[in-house]
């Protein structure tokens, strides 16, 4: 087994997108419960549309957006989004999602480790993750404090139907 990070390539967008919008289905799914089907068709009515839409933008922009792929015997199997704001000398990690076929096999972790890594290189001081606090992001959770972001930062969202 070959496992590598490298920079993305515009060949990688299709792989990351598909890699992206599956991941999410559980989050979509778990939003759904919480606010309601009929609200969140409201709120987010393609929500595999607006999942792909946000990760091309940040595929397309130049400095600071970064795009990192990692590979396991050439096959993409996770990706991350990291923007870096250098006046601030903040990071922060944007998207990013492991393959399902993918999960629990520490490929998120060293994905982390290596961007922060890339962070430190740039000069920046501190990083910054947001991610959900219902049992769909669990995973996600588990896998920052793994590498050593403190949190959660208590956040309330509140929903309603005009």
């Amino acid at each position: 087994m070959t496992f590598r990070i490298r920079s993305y390539q515009p060949a990688d967008l299709e792989s990351i997108l598909d890699i992206a919008v599956a991941a999410w289905q559980p989050i979509v799914t778990s939003s759904k419960e919480i606010v309601g089907e009929e609200l969140f068709e409201i709120i987010s009515p393609d929500p595999d549309a607006r999942k792909r839409e946000r990760v091309t933008g940040a595929c397309q922009e130049d400095e600071p957006r970064q795009v990192c792929i990692a590979e396991i015997d050439s096959e993409i199997v996770d990706f991350i989004t990291v923007h870096m704001y250098h006046d601030r000398k903040v990071a922060e990690i944007v998207n990013n999602a492991v393959s399902t076929t993918h999960h629990h096999k520490g490929v998120g972790t060293k994905m982390y480790e290596f961007v922060l890594e890339k962070m430190k290189q740039a000069g920046m001081e501190a990083a910054i993750v947001t991610t959900g606090g219902d049992e769909a992001h669990a995973p996600a959770r588990r896998a920052y404090e793994k590498v050593g972001f403190s949190g959660p930062a208590p956040s309330v969202e509140y929903h309603i139907k005009l």
